[in-house]
């Protein structure tokens, strides 16, 4: 049935196509593209890592904020407890600002630097009397009132939280 009339539709066939494109090799672009999304990954990462050991400071105290808070529910622990604030507040700011800016502070100055260094202003009178009995009173701990107690844990948090550094209030770093 071959039939030699070259019109004939016995004689057509199926269209053959092409083999599909690949993906490789990439053109140029595609790895200009993926060079810089490596070089903006490793950026963050860096940076995120370099912040993380910054903090370091602050995640250990706000760990010893969360032991002192637990002793100071106890009663027989609460004054022993309740003398480590001050020492914690200051041993942080020595850390993170220089130490000729916060060794010698004290009394009303030490609340100020304290403000200063917050967004808001969290070390107000009743704050500030809790701190200032804790820090030089050599009376008995106990009698003072709880809600006084908890109002200077959560300034004192809140301020471990988010103190601006150093290099935060430069902005020569981060």
């Amino acid at each position: 049935m071959n039939s030699t009339d070259p019109a004939s539709l016995q004689n057509l066939n199926d269209i053959v196509l092409p083999a599909p494109v690949g993906w490789w090799p990439l053109a140029s672009g595609w790895y200009f593209l993926l060079g810089l999304s490596g070089i903006v990954i490793t950026w963050f990462v860096y940076r995120s890592i370099r912040r993380w050991i910054k903090n370091r400071y602050r995640r250990e105290a706000l760990h010893e904020l969360s032991v002192i808070t637990n002793g100071v529910q106890d009663a027989a622990t609460r004054e022993r407890y309740l003398r480590q604030i001050p020492s914690l507040l200051k041993r942080t700011a020595l850390t993170a600002y220089p130490r000729g800016a916060v060794a010698s502070l004290s009394g009303k100055d030490w609340h100020r630097f304290l403000n200063s260094t917050l967004k808001s202003t969290l070390f107000t009178d009743p704050v500030t009397g809790t701190l200032d009995i804790v820090s030089y009173s050599s009376t008995d701990l106990s009698e003072l009132d709880s809600n006084s107690v908890t109002d200077l844990l959560q300034a004192s948090g809140h301020w471990l939280k988010h103190h601006q550094a150093m290099t935060d209030i430069k902005g020569s770093e981060e």
